[in-house]
């Protein structure tokens, strides 16, 4: 017979869902619900349980946002926003900017780090190259760059255009750097609006 106690541990504590506790103490999900009733322990709402799942389940941490912003952070935001603006996917639900410039993405992953607050096992990098470029240097390059991993490198993409090198036009081929969270994403697109509109006040 599981306590009614570690139940409600479980969900309020260890932050585990409804059907993960079940799952934990081999019960069904509705005496989870029973027990939580009893003790009037309040529900997570639907974004917070998600979060939660995300957390708990695939080991998702959320971003942190950085509050109380310094004048140079508060520069630095300006810039990750208006980088994010002209350069970065504004649909789905990642956050996704592509550039070959290694100094728009060093400022744009200082951004995501020192303002937003993002995960560092969650950021992920993805390379296209050219025929006359070696990946395996590439990569290697852009680690040093991004200060992300190798582990978290998606395999290169091979990209054939017209004949011609094309190391004077992209000599470090060029990198999408991916924070798959679309509640970030939302986040700036927000922040973009907001900047739009004290511009053109």
């Amino acid at each position: 017979m599981v306590p009614d106690k570690e139940v409600v541990d479980s969900y309020v504590e260890r932050r585990l869902s409804e059907m993960q506790t079940a799952k934990r103490f081999s019960i069904s999900a509705n005496r989870v619900r029973r027990i939580l009733d009893k003790y009037r322990v309040p529900r997570r709402s639907i974004s917070d349980a998600i979060t939660n799942l995300y957390i708990t389940k695939y080991g998702k941490r959320p971003f942190e946002l950085r509050h109380n912003l310094t004048r140079r952070q508060e520069i630095l935001k300006a810039v990750g926003v208006m980088l994010y603006w002209g350069e970065g996917t504004k649909k789905g639900l990642t956050v996704a900017l592509a550039n070959s410039d290694p100094v728009m993405i060093q400022v744009f992953l200082r951004f995501l780090r020192e303002i937003c607050g993002v995960h560092e096992k969650r950021l992920r990098v993805g390379l296209h190259y050219y025929r006359d470029h070696d990946p395996k240097k590439l990569i290697g390059f852009w680690s040093q760059i991004t200060k992300i991993p190798l582990s978290q490198f998606d395999r290169p993409f091979l990209h054939f255009a017209g004949k011609g090198s094309y190391k004077s036009k992209s000599q470090y081929g060029t990198v999408a750097v991916r924070y798959s969270d679309a509640r970030l994403l939302k986040l700036l697109q927000l922040w973009i609006a907001e900047y739009q509109r004290q511009v053109l006040e």
